[in-house]
């Protein structure tokens, strides 16, 4: 898991700096949702294809999310995350790719797949997101979600405390 967490890391660090934007909380982000999935042992192992596509799903999704000026892109995940948010919230893509924000994300995927809009697409592919990534994304986060509430957990909780316990606040 080091390996993999400093991996992303690297990665994050690398793609967010390209933008010249500071990164460092974003990177958090990614470190946590990584230490909840294996927490939650859906984590692929560490150095396979899968533990890598993973990685780069959760980066570029969090680069596509926080950075994108594609106009349908940004509203696709502002749509996403306005349908998870309680009445009257406002939410905030720059915040990052939040165990909320990718559950919201992924459930708004399943009724509105952004392949059904080329428009939408076009801004996710500018960060290199497929929709291969998108179903990895939802596909480990559920994995990641059963398990947590089969034993009474809460995966946002568990994401929170992982978030806490992060270098990059």
């Amino acid at each position: 898991m080091v390996r993999l967490v400093a991996l992303a890391v690297a990665c994050a660090l690398w793609v967010t700096s390209a933008a010249g934007e500071p990164s460092r909380p974003l990177v958090g982000h990614i470190m946590a949702l990584l230490a909840v999935f294996e927490e939650a042992d859906v984590l692929p192992p560490e150095s396979s294809p899968g533990a890598n596509a993973l990685i780069h799903a959760l980066i570029q999704t969090q680069a596509a999310l926080t950075k994108s000026t594609n106009p349908a892109t940004r509203e696709w995940f502002a749509e996403a995350l306005r349908r998870s948010e309680a009445p009257g919230a406002e939410p905030d893509p720059r915040k990052g790719l939040t165990s909320r924000a990718l559950e919201a994300i992924t459930t708004y995927a399943e009724t509105h797949p952004p392949t059904a809009r080329p428009d939408v697409m076009a801004g996710l592919q500018e960060f290199n997101v497929s929709p291969a990534d998108l179903d990895l994304l939802a596909r480990v986060y559920r994995q990641a979600h059963d398990r947590f509430r089969s034993t009474g957990r809460n995966i946002h909780r568990i994401y929170e405390a992982q978030r806490r316990a992060m270098p990059f606040q």
